[in-house]
């Protein structure tokens, strides 16, 4: 029997009696067209320990106080892939950009590619050294050099969720969030791996298209002839980075309260 510390005991207690806290950045992740054992909670129970993370209401932008869009301030940052589950991970980049508040162009200038498509979880952690302490973030060029589900290229994927085109084509979301399609998870994996370490977790076809009949469901939401043109399961590139965050003093959660008495 654990035998739990005063304060944390009322902490957990509070957290069972509120109710829970609509998120700031609402997402929907559906069912994996990789199969459950394929699904993003099965690959972080895997990784980090059983209900250690909360794919649901554990990402960043979860909580009214954490920060959207998030990025990282560092002078460099080491890179992990943890897991690839994709048709196209053979052909996926992932790369680093400058994070200045507008779009950014990918042009080798303040940007860089971090990982491409033959780089797997066997491989050792990329480190990259940046030419000063900035601000920056990652974004995803699906299936490479060639095209993708909506999104032809040389559209491409952002952390920043404001710099991905809303809804299927840019023309208008039409699921939540309203204002900024979700292609990557955040999570902070402080707690587990060390301080500034976290989990970013991206979905390589276009979270703002149609989705899949059983993820929108319970949104009320019916796709045209009842199938999707992606799955949002953000499975597709799981990697860990090294780096400073900008996300602030956060509250006793009820995953951090897990991962105290594992």
């Amino acid at each position: 029997m654990i035998r739990m510390r005063p304060l944390a005991a009322l902490v957990l207690a509070l957290a069972l009696s509120a109710p829970a806290a609509s998120a700031q950045v609402p997402i929907i992740v559906g069912a994996s067209w990789d199969g459950p054992a394929n699904s993003l909670q099965n690959i972080l129970d895997a990784e980090y320990g059983p209900g250690v993370i909360d794919v649901l209401t554990d990402y960043i932008g979860a909580n009214a106080s954490d920060p959207d869009p998030f990025y990282w301030t560092d002078g460099g940052f080491t890179a992990l892939i943890i897991r690839e589950v994709a048709g196209n991970e053979n052909s996926n980049v992932i790369g680093w950009y400058k994070e200045t508040g507008s779009a950014p162009v990918i042009d080798g200038i303040d940007d860089g590619v971090v990982f491409t498509g033959p780089y797997n979880a066997s491989n050792p952690p990329v480190v990259v050294a940046l030419s000063s302490v900035q601000n920056f973030g990652f974004y995803m060029n699906p299936n490479g050099p060639g095209s993708a589900t909506n999104a032809p290229e040389p559209e491409l994927f952002y952390t920043n969720r404001f710099y991905n085109d809303i809804g299927p084509n840019g023309s208008g979301a039409i699921h939540v969030p309203l204002d900024g399609d979700v292609q990557a998870l955040v999570f902070d994996l402080s707690a587990i791996r060390g301080p500034n370490t976290w989990l970013v977790c991206f979905e390589d076809l276009d979270a703002g298209s149609t989705i899949s009949a059983v993820c929108c469901a319970a949104d009320g939401l019916t796709p045209p002839g009842g199938t999707g043109n992606t799955d949002d399961d953000y499975n597709d590139l799981v990697f860990e980075v090294t780096a400073t965050g900008v996300t602030p003093v956060q509250p006793v959660t009820m995953g951090a309260i897990k991962r105290t008495y594992r």
